[in-house]
């Protein structure tokens, strides 16, 4: 399983975003490594320790990101809100069952999160870019003003 790199496709048009999102993926890269290396006599700690640094990154990141979408008026905010929950509670429950002393496969959370990160950037908040640039076009510049 390949780590993710950033590339300019992951741009949501937004700074700030784009910064976070490249510190999410430092944060599943590292993540990655730790969980490959299948190192059994640290791997629980391992294991719990990666879900909650992803987690609470997600949380601090979804936040941030959520508040955009208000400031924005972005129409599916609610929608997108309910993803970001759905995530969250997958996350933990992989940590709840790795605390309990479930064998979890260390390549099963690592899928998850690649498919849900790539899926979520590249698809889902790509549509609140989307929303931004039309809003953007939609303003009137100052040469339209009367």
């Amino acid at each position: 399983m390949p780590r993710i790199e950033w590339d300019e496709s992951f741009s949501v048009g937004n700074a700030e975003i784009d910064q976070q999102h490249r510190v999410w993926l430092g944060i599943f890269n590292k993540m990655h490594d730790f969980l490959i290396k299948n190192d059994l006599e640290h791997s629980k700690t391992i294991t719990i320790d990666s879900l909650q640094a992803m987690q609470d990154y997600a949380r601090y990141h979804f936040r941030f990101e959520e508040e955009y979408m208000r400031q924005i008026g972005y129409p599916d905010l609610l929608q997108h809100r309910r993803i970001h929950k759905d995530f969250d509670n997958r996350i933990y429950q992989y940590y709840r069952e790795a605390l309990d002393g479930k064998i979890i496969l260390n390549t099963e959370i690592i899928k998850m999160i690649e498919n849900w990160l790539l899926e979520h950037i590249l698809v889902e908040d790509k549509k609140y870019n989307l929303f931004a640039n039309e809003q953007k076009k939609g303003a009137p510049t100052d040469t339209n003003k009367k």
